[in-house]
C-alpha cells in the first residue's frame, strides 16, 4: 500500500510496480474537504490498513478510470469495517456487487451507537450530496 487519498481511495502497487487508484466499492466517505468528519474518515482507513498486507477482490472500472474494489486484510473486510466504524455510508446507488445487507446491517449499528457520522464526526451533508452542490457551483 503506498497510500490513503481520502475515506474511500487508496494507491497501491500493481505486480508490475505501476501505481494504481482504488476506490473503495459499495461505501462512501466524507469528503476530505468536509472538514473533521473527511479528515476522520481518512485517519480510520489509514489506522486499519497503514502496515498491514492487504488484497483486492476488485469490481469494475469507475468513470475515472480507478479500480473498484473491496480491500481486506486477511479476513476483514475494510470497506465494510469503515462503514461499521461510521466512518463512511453505504452507497446504496452501488451495493450490487457486495453484501448489501450487511453493508445496511453495519449501518444501522452505528447509527444506533451513535459514531463516528452518526455522531461525533457527522457531516452537514452526506459526500454525494456535497459533491453534487459543489459541481452545480
Amino acid at each position: 500500500m503506498l497510500s490513503v487519498g481520502d475515506g474511500d481511495t487508496i494507491r497501491v502497487k500493481d505486480g508490475k510496480g505501476n501505481r494504481v487508484t482504488i476506490r473503495l466499492a459499495c461505501i462512501d466517505a466524507p469528503e476530505t474537504s468536509q472538514g473533521n468528519s473527511g479528515q476522520w474518515a481518512t485517519k480510520t482507513l489509514k489506522g486499519l490498513i497503514k502496515g498491514k498486507s492487504i488484497s483486492l477482490k476488485p469490481q469494475t472500472k469507475d468513470r475515472y478510470g480507478r479500480t473498484v474494489a473491496e480491500v481486506y486484510s486477511g479476513t476483514t473486510n475494510i470497506n465494510l469495517q469503515m462503514i461499521r466504524l461510521g466512518a463512511a455510508y453505504p452507497y446504496r446507488k452501488y451495493l450490487g456487487q457486495c453484501d448489501r445487507a450487511a453493508y445496511l446491517s453495519a449501518e444501522a449499528a452505528a447509527s444506533k451507537r451513535s459514531i463516528g457520522v452518526w455522531g461525533p464526526y457527522r457531516p452537514n451533508q452526506k459526500p454525494w450530496d456535497y459533491r453534487r452542490s459543489r459541481r452545480n457551483r
